[in-house]
């Protein structure tokens, strides 16, 4: 429950510094006296998204700080969900700065705001005159069915069978995605692969092809250029290598006259021997050539292959298609393991959703059987509410869709008058039926405890006399299981109140300030006396103020 509310800088509020109390307090004031003031302080706190407006000086920062009493049982594991350290007198600050920028703290750990609004909303219900939208909602159409019933362990075991659902479903598109990314599933993998692995890829391969087309590209040229040599060699009267031998002939002839001739002759030889070595080479050459078309035909459709896999992988050798063809392989393996997890996967998610199935059509069954009692529930806080004619019915049906609170459907239908057909109930009540409707409801829910604290924005409104009673005590016993916090201006539900604060508006030449406080007995006895006759208190609204006090 809300024990600490402090707020600076807020709208009309220069400083607020005010302790709450459990079981039922009311609120009260003037119109215009800033009474929703400190509810749009309380929703900033509760993670609403910052307002510069809200400053009042615009120049300071503005602090609004709320401390909550709070049962380990209930809150604990939502606080290690979070991530949050749990205090049983926990505290949670916001503060606006003049930049525009906010910050938000819990137990002095600062949070984003997504996670402040996790927190917020299992610790005060604000409920506005627009919350009649609810009715509509289909979560909190559930939580109050649930909340009416005795089912929670079925409701428990049904999440926790959704949730490991979700968890493979999860775990199932994670790993088809990541089939997806490493270039699809394993019978493609598969044939990348082999057609890599029959291309025969050898390192330096295309290389050594590139240069052997290019030999025969100029075959023609090589062999004529050959055949020319060998002819010159040979040829007759005097080929290079008869003249050749006659040169050394004539060298070695005058040889022993000088040392220099000497040498021209050994240089004679050496040219002869070498020259004729070049011959034999070059006839060994022409006689092991084999420039086949046909090769030349074989080696263009393997180069062509080649290219054709390297641009296909987007590669630039034949090195790196091996590596690309290892890559493939590794990745073979991987979607193998893949498969094998995503079929198990599959057949596991199977197994839960016939799980899910049987775990929710449990669930349907366990709240089709509260429906009378329900039923008859919110039908007798109507009669009290002087709506004794009305009827209401919850329809059930089954959806496709599971979440977390089953598969159900749920169709809160409402006559406000006998003989008048049911029908959806926005459909045919006033603002003023359905607002009552939803203090019904909310009665009902407040019974399970699932909040500690609910605040109603002027529940009354449209309402008096001895509706506005029944209203009242009907918050009134809200309060013996929650702490319940009502912004009235009417009498008969300000005087059901445990106790009761006041909010005033002070101005003077400069500025203009809201001050909320708590009113004693004699105080209050007089705003309520105000709340019936209006400013001027008489003693007839006095002794009538005085009456309603001690009737609560």
């Amino acid at each position: 429950m809300l024990s600490h509310l402090r707020i600076s800088n807020f709208a009309l509020i220069e400083e607020l510094d005010l302790d709450w109390h459990s079981g039922f307090t009311t609120i009260t004031g003037e119109t215009g006296a800033g009474k929703s003031i400190m509810l749009g302080a309380l929703n900033h706190l509760l993670g609403q998204r910052a307002d510069l407006k809200a400053l009042k000086d615009p120049e300071q920062k503005c602090i609004i700080e709320g401390s909550f009493k709070l049962k380990a049982e209930q809150f604990k594991e939502l606080f290690e969900q979070l991530d949050l350290d749990f205090e049983l007198e926990s505290i949670i600050r916001r503060e606006i700065l003049p930049s525009g920028k906010s910050r938000a703290f819990v137990n002095d750990s600062p949070v984003r705001l997504d996670v402040l609004q996790a927190l917020s909303q299992h610790l005060i219900d604000i409920h506005s005159q627009h919350d009649t939208l609810l009715l509509n909602d289909l979560g909190f159409q559930l939580k109050l069915i649930d909340s009416f019933g005795s089912h929670q362990n079925t409701l428990e075991e049904y999440q926790e069978i959704f949730r490991a659902w979700k968890n493979c479903q999860k775990q199932m598109a994670s790993l088809e995605e990541e089939m997806r990314e490493d270039g699809g599933d394993l019978d493609y993998l598969e044939f990348l692969h082999q057609e890599l692995v029959d291309a025969k890829l050898i390192p330096g391969e295309a290389a050594e092809i590139e240069e052997r087309l290019d030999l025969l590209e100029h075959s023609g040229k090589i062999e004529e250029a050959l055949s020319s040599v060998q002819e010159l060699s040979d040829a007759s009267p005097m080929g290079v290598n008869e003249m050749l031998a006659q040169i050394r002939q004539e060298l070695k002839g005058i040889a022993s006259f000088d040392e220099k001739l000497q040498s021209f002759s050994e240089r004679a030889e050496s040219l002869l021997i070498e020259f004729n070595d070049l011959r034999q080479e070059i006839e060994n050459y022409s006689a092991d050539s084999n420039f086949d078309p046909q090769e030349k035909e074989r080696l263009d459709e393997r180069f062509s292959a080649l290219i054709h896999l390297q641009r296909k992988h987007q590669v630039e050798s034949i090195e790196e298609l091996i590596a690309k063809r290892d890559e493939i392989d590794a990745k073979m393996n991987a979607a193998f393991d893949r498969d094998l997890a995503l079929k198990k996967l599959k057949e596991q998610s199977e197994e839960l959703h016939q799980s899910l199935m049987a775990a929710s059509d449990e669930l349907h069954k366990e709240r089709i059987g509260l429906k009378p009692k329900l039923e008859e529930a919110v039908l007798i806080l109507l009669k009290d509410l002087n709506m004794a004619d009305a009827a209401f019915n919850i329809e059930f049906q089954k959806r496709a869709q599971f979440d977390a609170m089953g598969n159900d459907q749920v169709l809160f239908q409402f006559s406000a008058n006998r003989g008048q057909s049911l029908q959806s109930l926005q459909k045919v009540a006033s603002g003023g039926e359905l607002s009552r409707v939803m203090l019904a409801l909310k009665a009902i829910l407040a019974r399970s405890k699932s909040l500690p604290t609910i605040i109603f924005d002027e529940i009354d409104t449209g309402v008096s006399g001895e509706t506005a009673l029944k209203i009242g005590a009907i918050l009134k016993e809200m309060g013996s299981f929650m702490q319940v916090i009502s912004i009235s201006h009417l009498a008969q539900i300000a005087a059901k109140g445990k106790r009761q604060y006041l909010v005033k508006k002070q101005s003077n030449e400069n500025s203009t300030r809201s001050e909320i406080f708590e009113l004693n007995e004699e105080d209050r006895l007089n705003e309520i006396a105000r709340l019936l006759g209006g400013d001027k208190v008489s003693d007839a609204a006095l002794a009538n103020a005085r009456e309603l006090i001690l009737d609560k």
